[in-house]
């Protein structure tokens, strides 16, 4: 009896401590309005925009969000193609801050024939390598 008493503790232990597992995850807005929440789950996200709902001004908006925050850390987003020529970025100071950039570059480009994915990347500093570099989502301008 105590045996069994002992396994289903340590099993229900094991069962919390899988639970209190985290994972990074960030929110998407645009503008003020929220248009994703992701994780590194059901990758890769996408997020299509409407080019005759698109203003110039307009903004998107990234927070990211992870279990090991730096505070002062210079934290950066891209904006590429798939061939990962930069179109825009933005920088920052620490995990969890807004890191933001207007989508005139984007809707210019989309009036001007590019129909591809934009990939929005995120990475802090130092970075040693493209893998460093995290895909958080991909824009498609219709």
């Amino acid at each position: 009896m105590k045996r069994i008493f002992l396994m289903v503790l340590t099993v229900s232990g094991f069962a919390q401590t899988a639970k209190a597992d985290t994972i990074d995850y960030w929110h998407v807005y645009y503008n003020k309005i929220k248009i994703g929440e992701f994780t590194h789950y059901g990758r890769p996200h996408k997020i299509t925009l409407k080019l005759d709902s698109l203003h110039y001004g307009d903004s998107i908006t990234v927070i990211y969000s992870r279990d090991t925050p730096c505070a002062g850390c210079t934290t950066h987003l891209t904006v590429e193609d798939g061939k990962h020529h930069l179109f825009l970025s933005g920088e920052g100071k620490g995990t969890r801050n807004t890191l933001a950039f207007s989508i005139d570059k984007l809707i210019d480009l989309r009036n001007q024939g590019y129909k591809e994915y934009y990939q929005i990347f995120y990475f802090e500093e130092p970075i040693r390598s493209r893998s460093d570099k995290i895909m958080l989502f991909r824009i498609k301008i219709e």
